[in-house]
């Protein structure tokens, strides 16, 4: 990276999912979750016109779907990097997983279990390696590892983006700075 030079990146959380996450491992959009993509188009349509956007996405369906009417409108490709998908849960049933996930959202970083603590190493490392202007379709907790450690939040969860909202940072000089956060849900179930 040259030394004038300002990469942007850009984490956008999938639409609206079709079935909640201890319902489906991998559901795709709801008529919702689609109508939100879709909006995305015009949303991000000035940004993209200047800049020469790189995309990646989660492999989970939902973000994948997201990425969708953007990668239509923009004719990007888009390259599938696990790195970017939701928190594991090893070992927990899906019907458990609602109940663990209240949990780590008390859970401060130095706390977490060795699978997690490994997950977000490897979402902050990924987005210190980014080179270029990049689109990331992802999740809650991936947003918000990288919310939180751009903040110097000890918890894991700080923020509660809505879906389909815009988190952008921006690598300047090799120093990344978290620049806005995405809408917040509006109702937050606890």
């Amino acid at each position: 990276m040259a030394e004038n030079d300002e990469i942007n990146i850009y984490l956008i959380r999938h639409g609206e999912a079709g079935k909640s996450w201890d319902e489906d491992p991998d559901p795709g959009l709801s008529n919702k979750g689609e109508k939100q993509s879709i909006k995305l188009v015009s949303k991000l349509s000035d940004d993209f016109k200047k800049l020469n956007f790189k995309a990646i996405s989660s492999p989970l369906l939902r973000a994948q779907e997201t990425a969708i009417p953007l990668k239509e409108e923009f004719g990007f490709d888009i390259k599938i990097d696990k790195n970017f998908a939701e928190i594991p849960s090893p070992g927990i049933e899906l019907y458990q997983r609602s109940a663990w996930l209240k949990e780590i959202f008390k859970v401060r970083v130095a706390e977490l279990e060795q699978p997690q603590q490994e997950w977000r190493n490897t979402i902050i490392q990924s987005i210190q390696n980014i080179q270029e202007d990049t689109i990331i379709f992802s999740h809650f907790m991936v947003i918000n590892c990288a919310v939180g450690w751009l903040s110097n939040f000890d918890k894991l969860v700080g923020f509660y983006p809505d879906n389909c909202s815009v988190t952008k940072i921006v690598n300047r000089k090799g120093k990344l700075q978290l620049v806005q956060t995405g809408n917040e849900l509006s109702t937050i179930v606890q």
